[in-house]
């Protein structure tokens, strides 16, 4: 009898069929490796992120390279208004920042508006808080890239102390867009409406 079995496997093996113990074998011997290759990838670390070269930080801004870009005439402006009579220096500040607007030099600009509006000189203040607006914010006008609510609402505060007649109504505004926006889920929203408290 054991002669007909080893028969019978002579002649499936002729035939292309394999002995189950062997099948069972290979089946096992795959299912550990499998098992291996899962464990190994799965205990590997991530390769490290690459550390930056040494310098400026990765994400900042490119630093002016012009006079222009740099606001050098502005500070120039401003050094000899602030050796003069005090106050007597912010109108004329504020004409100034005008005149840089209005040629297209946005960093002379910013910076007399600035040098001005921190004087107390109440329109310097509003343009501020116009230019960083979102109400009022217009690619084409302002000199904020971005508005940003917060330094609209300082400045139009500012503003308002000096004796700026619409700083007010702007405010007023300022509020019912932060409570709309905040309505909406917008954080930056919620923690200004936090100002009016």
């Amino acid at each position: 009898m054991a002669r007909d079995m080893n028969t019978s496997n002579e002649v499936r093996r002729e035939h292309g069929q394999i002995d189950q113990r062997v099948a069972i074998g290979i089946g096992i011997l795959l299912a550990a490796v499998v098992v291996l290759v899962v464990v190994w990838l799965g205990s590997r670390e991530p390769a490290p992120e690459p550390i930056p070269e040494p310098g400026r930080p990765v994400d900042t801004v490119e630093p002016a390279e012009s006079p222009v870009e740099r606001g050098d005439s502005a500070r120039e402006i401003i050094a000899e208004l602030s050796s003069g009579e005090p106050g007597a220096a912010y109108p004329q500040a504020y004409e100034r920042a005008q005149e840089f607007q209005a040629d297209g030099r946005p960093a002379d600009a910013m910076l007399l508006y600035f040098f001005a509006a921190r004087g107390g000189h109440a329109d310097a203040a509003f343009d501020l808080a116009t230019f960083n607006d979102p109400n009022h914010h217009a690619e084409t006008s302002s000199l904020m890239n971005e508005p940003d609510a917060f330094q609209a609402y300082r400045w139009y505060r500012q503003a308002e102390e000096a004796g700026h007649a619409a700083a007010s109504e702007r405010l007023a505004e300022l509020r019912t867009w932060a409570e709309r926006a905040a309505g909406t889920g917008d954080a930056e929203a919620e923690r200004l409406l936090l100002q009016w408290e």
